[in-house]
């Protein structure tokens, strides 16, 4: 294998790298969009859905 086919793979492993760390990235867009069962279920149970992120926020239980 020569050198220039050597570094051609090497660029294209960086890249597919790269690639599957931008979608997996907390400040992108979540993968998969949530359905609005998921956003039902979430105030049925008395959270708070947020949209934005795209996850429900439920109050922690306190202590006494």
């Amino acid at each position: 294998m020569g050198p220039h086919t050597r570094r051609t793979l090497g660029w294209l492993l960086l890249l597919l790298g790269l690639a599957g760390c931008a979608a997996s990235s907390p400040s992108g867009a979540p993968a998969a969009a949530p359905t609005a069962a998921t956003q039902q279920d979430c105030e049925r149970a008395g959270g708070i859905w947020r949209g934005d992120r795209g996850y429900c926020e439920r109050a922690g239980g306190g202590g006494y």
